[in-house]
């Protein structure tokens, strides 16, 4: 399935393995969308909740999973229930990497200094 930028399928498959499709995204308009779409925004308003009733929306951090989350304790009443946790049987190897938490960022100078 190939989804555009306002969430419509585009194009979908006939549900046949290994099935190809194509389509065509336009870049442009997913940026557009972004730029002026702050309602319809998920990632926007992840960070700017309740813009509706609240002038610039509030950007606090109020919700016990956004807190987990940022902690790093999130998990759902039913995680140890949950039975498929990777890609292994889409046909993705088994994860070997374990995830540390964002990378520290690099200052522009770094970034962009010439190798020795």
């Amino acid at each position: 399935m190939i989804v555009g930028y306002d969430g419509v399928p585009l194009v979908m498959g006939g549900g046949r393995p290994d099935e190809i499709i194509s389509g065509e995204v336009r870049p442009a308009l997913a940026r557009e969308a972004r730029r002026l779409w702050g309602v319809e925004n998920n990632i926007y308003q992840l960070g700017h909740r309740g813009n509706v009733a609240v002038q610039g929306g509030a950007g606090d951090c109020p919700y016990t999973y956004m807190k987990d989350l940022v902690d790093g304790n999130y998990r759902v009443p039913w995680e140890d229930e949950v039975r498929v946790t990777d890609g292994v049987s889409c046909g993705f190897p088994i994860p070997t990497r374990v995830y540390r938490g964002p990378r520290p960022s690099r200052s522009r100078a770094e970034a962009n200094a010439k190798p020795n």
